[in-house]
């Protein structure tokens, strides 16, 4: 492996490999067999959370392009400047790297403080660093290994700041029950596998470690999806059709009384079913409407008669 690394980083001038790599084209296979599914999910499972579903739906298919045409080009077959090629190649990765940023801002609630990691500022950052370093460069000198040396300087520094700044944040959630420190975990694990792009873009396109790695970044967010999924089977009340019927509840609503008549507070309702605080309290106050109750305890006790 070591060898391989030193074969690509030290040769006179950078080449691609000529074809799409058997691990790469795998890794396609997996994604793709995951998007169907998730279509399936959508169009055929309930709409709640739809959302959250479109989100990783969108996420998929953004690692697969980057599979895909990382995977392809450049190709001396292709019409037109190779630096076409180039610009198509990195601006799929850069994209994947910031909608990855923002799916884990989503999941956890991430409302970052920090000026300089918003999405927003992100997204102009990273653009102006890949004109100015890249693109230009590249474009004056034709030397693909001077334009990536310079362009990837800053997005190594910024991914090392980044991971240490997102692992802060979120590092107070670890605190809170087991379900939570996986998620955590998992999270700063997908993080730490996209950070290493720009090390391993520098060092070379070696395919099989490239993709893996940072496909792995994917897999690690489609575990948190499943034990996501699992939290809400376990932690989502059994609907009581007698409670809906005589009341005019929906199923979310349902849940929502289920839970109120257990004890649990508006924030450990949210909790549970994955919603704002907000949101609860709307459903609780359409709850009281419905019922004709001015109180949680009014209500609890004419759902118990």
């Amino acid at each position: 492996m070591f060898y391989l690394i030193q074969k690509y980083r030290f040769v006179p001038e950078y080449t691609y490999a000529s074809s799409m790599h058997w691990v790469v084209l795998f890794l396609c296979i997996v994604i793709g067999i995951i998007i169907v599914f998730q279509l399936f999910n959508i169009g055929l499972g309930k709409r709640q959370n739809i959302q959250s579903k479109y989100r990783y739906l969108i996420l998929a298919i953004i690692f697969l392009l980057y599979n895909i045409l990382n995977g392809l080009l450049p190709d001396d077959n292709f019409p037109g400047p190779k630096i076409i090629q180039y610009v198509i190649t990195y601006a799929i990765s850069i994209l994947m790297c910031i909608y990855l940023v923002w799916y884990l801002y989503k999941e956890f609630n991430i409302k970052t403080p920090n000026t300089f990691f918003k999405i927003k500022n992100l997204i102009i950052i990273l653009s102006l660093c890949f004109a100015l370093l890249f693109i230009i460069p590249y474009y004056y000198t034709g030397s693909l290994d001077f334009a990536r040396s310079l362009f990837l300087i800053f997005p190594t520094i910024l991914s090392i700041v980044f991971i240490v700044y997102f692992f802060l944040v979120i590092k107070k959630k670890t605190k809170r029950d087991s379900y939570f420190k996986i998620q955590t975990n998992l999270g700063l694990s997908s993080i730490f596998s996209l950070v290493m792009l720009p090390a391993l873009t520098y060092f070379g396109d070696f395919q099989p470690i490239t993709h893996s790695i940072m496909t792995s970044s994917f897999f690690f967010v489609t575990i948190m999806e499943v034990n996501s999924y699992l939290y809400r089977l376990k932690n989502t009340y059994k609907l009581d059709q007698d409670i809906a019927d005589l009341y005019g509840l929906t199923n979310r609503e349902n849940e929502i009384v289920l839970q109120i008549i257990e004890g649990y507070s508006y924030k450990k309702i949210a909790e549970n079913m994955f919603i704002s605080y907000g949101t609860v309290r709307k459903h609780a106050s359409n709850i009281f409407n419905k019922s004709n109750c001015s109180s949680r305890q009014e209500l609890i006790d004419k759902v118990n008669k």
